[in-house]
């Protein structure tokens, strides 16, 4: 029975082929649950060929707005799909294939999309179909290459030099575009480096706005330049300052105050570890005849282009400096006249004087005239070699340190009288005797008087 049916089933067609219908039915069915149709969507710089073809003619194309961004999508298996990018794509427009006899100043060239693999397994449908150009005049231009970095160095470590080589660039192309060139700048990544860097890079081109200008239709000298950039070591050291000249009468130079009081400098290890201090010649802040605070501005930079570092941050050149000057004020002082020192008095000799205090004129900052004591004040009387009689002298008055100053110099008049001549004059004399002293007496005051006028002259 089982033989029969599978002998009627082998000898019959029809049923031989809706078997087999039926299992390419069901592996699609498999195929389509296990691997379903997908769609995907990309944008592609287009790739431009045999540009000569344009050249040739005395032009040069120009890409009229974003016509050479390709957009296409693509459809087929999920899993080929999904496993494209951009890069498996071929995009180009072959400007040998241009219609120069279109009408109006836009030509249309074909934009041609491939793939590079699952080529048979994907269907690509382009929504950009041409790119459009327009033919200008060539124009050809020489920029500077800028060096430019990013990131920061390590710890401990700043940007010294960093130069391009080589550092010029011509550019050739439409002249809508290179004339929107504004600059051209190449860039290397220093970020956590410590130690002196090279690396090869593309030229980037910048408009006036800072926006990156790229275009298939621009051609260059030099595609890769090389930049280098020297990593050096960073130290804070203080600044010092002096000053230079005397302010006015009555006043004083009391410290001079600035800010920053350190700068961060960088420099060669070996440079650094040598310099302890910036010290800011004193001529730069004269104080000469200066009656208010002396306030200036200096420039640090050349005191440390001499030591052969710069700072780190150029922005921080300026000190902001003002020696301060204070007005001094006077205090008058009684000075009692016991206290005087008496040099030069013979023991038969004494002196009387005509007041017991003494004016004493002097000034200094007020702080310096709250501690000033009388005892700090000394007082010397110098009479060596005058005789009895009265006089008037100058003293010798000390002050204690330097902050203070004598306004004016004191004189003091006073007697000198010989202690045995007044013993021995009894209390019952004649009248000769008493007209001797007299006449003694009156021999006396005129050459005291010219001792006196001697002393004053001098």
């Amino acid at each position: 029975m089982f033989r029969k049916m599978m002998k009627h089933l082998a000898n019959n067609p029809g049923l031989k082929l809706l078997s087999l219908l039926f299992s390419v039915v069901l592996w699609l069915m498999v195929v389509n649950v296990a691997d379903p149709e997908a769609t995907k969507s990309f944008s592609v710089p287009v790739e431009i060929l045999n540009k000569d073809v344009i050249t040739k003619m005395g032009k040069v194309p120009n890409i009229v707005e974003d016509s050479d961004i390709a957009l296409f999508y693509i459809t087929g298996p999920r899993s080929y799909v999904e496993n494209m990018s951009s890069s498996d794509f071929n995009v180009t427009a072959d400007l040998s294939q241009v219609d120069l006899s279109q009408d109006g100043d836009a030509k249309l060239v074909p934009i041609e999309v491939s793939a590079r693999k699952n080529e048979r397994r994907i269907d690509i449908i382009r929504k950009t179909v041409n790119m459009q150009i327009t033919l200008e005049e060539r124009l050809e231009k020489k920029f500077i290459i800028s060096p430019e970095t990013t990131g920061t160095p390590a710890d401990g470590s700043a940007i010294g030099n960093v130069e391009v080589t080589p550092n010029l660039l011509k550019i050739s192309g439409p002249a809508s575009v290179v004339s929107r060139i504004n600059r051209v700048a190449a860039n290397i990544n220093v970020d956590g480096i410590s130690s002196d860097v090279s690396d090869n890079v593309m030229p980037l081109l910048y408009d006036e706005n800072g926006l990156v200008i790229t275009s298939e239709l621009l051609e260059m000298n030099q595609s890769v330049v090389t930049i280098r950039a020297k990593i050096l070591s960073t130290k804070k050291i203080p600044v010092r300052f002096q000053v230079s000249g005397t302010p006015a009468a009555g006043y004083e130079y009391r410290a001079v105050e600035y800010a920053p009081d350190s700068v961060l400098v960088k420099g060669d290890a070996a440079i650094l570890n040598g310099i302890s201090a910036i010290n800011i010649p004193a001529e730069m802040i004269n104080i000469d005849g200066a009656s208010s605070d002396v306030e200036i501005s200096i420039e640090i930079m050349p005191y440390l282009q001499e030591l052969g570092i710069s700072l780190v941050d150029e922005s921080a050149n300026q000190i902001a400096v003002k020696a301060i000057i204070e007005r001094k004020i006077t205090k008058n002082i009684d000075f009692p006249v016991k206290d005087v020192k008496i040099t030069g008095l013979p023991s038969d000799f004494e002196v009387k004087f005509s007041t017991e205090t003494l004016n004493v004129n002097v000034r200094a900052l007020e702080e310096e005239l709250d501690k000033l004591k009388k005892e700090d004040i000394e007082a010397i009387l110098d009479v060596t070699d005058l005789q009895p009689g009265t006089y008037t002298r100058r003293l010798t008055l000390n002050l204690p340190g330097d902050k203070i100053e004598l306004v004016n110099q004191v004189n003091i008049q006073f007697n000198i009288i010989d202690k045995n001549a007044v013993a021995e004059t009894p209390g019952n004399n004649s009248d000769a005797e008493q007209g001797e002293d007299s006449e003694e007496g009156s021999q006396e005051r005129p050459a005291d008087r010219d001792d006196d006028s001697r002393e004053e002259d001098e």
